[in-house]
């Protein structure tokens, strides 16, 4: 947007990718754009007009080809095993690492914090969470932050962003407007935070159902431990094939009252209740519910080759293709592809 003397509202796209990862995807723009290369990541090619925006609903599927390194033949031997039961069972459509880029275990989910009013814990969230691409300077001053917190005057002096000086300028006049002051931070910011909590309560309700199952595997996602599979009974497969379980939101649907006294126990767990999810306190963002389905069988899995490999002297790597619909992670895929 910057590049094309545009604004950024007017582009759209149909989901964000993997900042390690080489991916495409298709993006609209009101205005034609005429700076295509952008930097030596990021390319842009011309294909043509439409009178639809792009948008996550016009996703059908993703495509991933992904090579596994590092690998024994013994291993390998493994992974055609796992796959051939994937093929069949699928995998636990559990919401992978990439969701919870806005989670810092000192501080935990802004999305917690403002459902249940701590908007003071809230906002430490937004400012004093440290992540792993964070530079080192960006790292002090946030850890600053957290040590400081209520010396809104200081803390100002350490501020270098322009939401900072914003945030602390509203503190220093209103020392309790943490309110005000998150409504300043862009909606985009706020509701993938709202996002990585509805995750991660989803994340929870999954578990339970499968807790019940008494399945013998487990996966990690973040710090976090989830049970997973190896096969299914019959009578536990077409259960969970056919199950879809609402994502914690405004006006969930319950396919039956099973679901939702799973779904109820998980955000009494949480110290929540359903009527919680109308942000009151805040229009801009909606945290809708939609279905979620509980198990994926991912589409035209295959390995596409076997070689030395080129990285790691005397061991195997294998290169896998397959198709998932929007909303999978294929990090599942792969943590449930190699289970120990």
């Amino acid at each position: 947007a910057r590049k094309n003397n545009t604004d950024f509202k007017s582009i759209s796209y149909c989901g964000k990718k993997d900042r390690y990862a080489r991916t495409f995807q298709y993006i609209t723009s009101e205005k034609k754009l005429s700076q295509l290369n952008i930097n030596e990541n990021i390319k842009i090619q011309y294909l043509g007009k439409t009178d639809q925006k792009a948008a996550p609903s016009l996703i059908r599927a993703n495509s991933f080809e992904v090579t596994i390194r590092d690998l024994t033949e013994q291993e390998i031997k493994k992974i055609k095993e796992r796959l051939n039961e994937i093929k069949e069972y699928g995998f636990p459509n559990y919401f992978g690492e990439q969701r919870f880029g806005s989670y810092d275990k000192r501080l935990g989910f802004f999305g917690e914090k403002f459902l249940k009013a701590h908007y003071n814990g809230a906002l430490k969230c937004l400012l004093c969470s440290i992540h792993s691409e964070d530079k080192r300077e960006e790292k002090e001053r946030k850890r600053q932050f957290f040590e400081k917190w209520g010396d809104w005057s200081y803390l100002q002096s350490l501020a270098k962003t322009a939401v900072e000086k914003k945030t602390f300028q509203i503190l220093l006049e209103k020392p309790k407007g943490f309110l005000n002051a998150i409504h300043i931070y862009p909606e985009e910011e706020i509701s993938m935070a709202f996002s990585a909590y509805q995750s991660y309560l989803w994340n929870k309700i999954l578990m339970k159902f499968f807790m019940e199952l008494n399945v013998s595997a487990n996966i990690s996602i973040k710090e976090w431990l989830y049970p997973c599979f190896y096969k299914l009974s019959d009578k536990d497969f077409l259960f969970l094939k056919g199950l879809n379980i609402p994502v914690p939101g405004i006006k969930p649907f319950f396919e039956s009252d099973y679901v939702e006294r799973v779904y109820d126990a998980v955000l009494k767990e949480e110290g929540l209740f359903q009527a919680k999810f109308n942000l009151r306190k805040y229009r801009k963002v909606i945290i809708k519910s939609f279905p979620r389905p509980a198990i994926i069988i991912p589409e035209d899995l295959k390995i596409l080759n076997e070689t030395a490999d080129e990285f790691y002297k005397g061991r195997m790597a294998v290169s896998l293709a397959f198709k998932l619909q929007r909303g999978c992670f294929a990090t599942i895929l792969l943590k449930s592809l190699i289970l120990s």
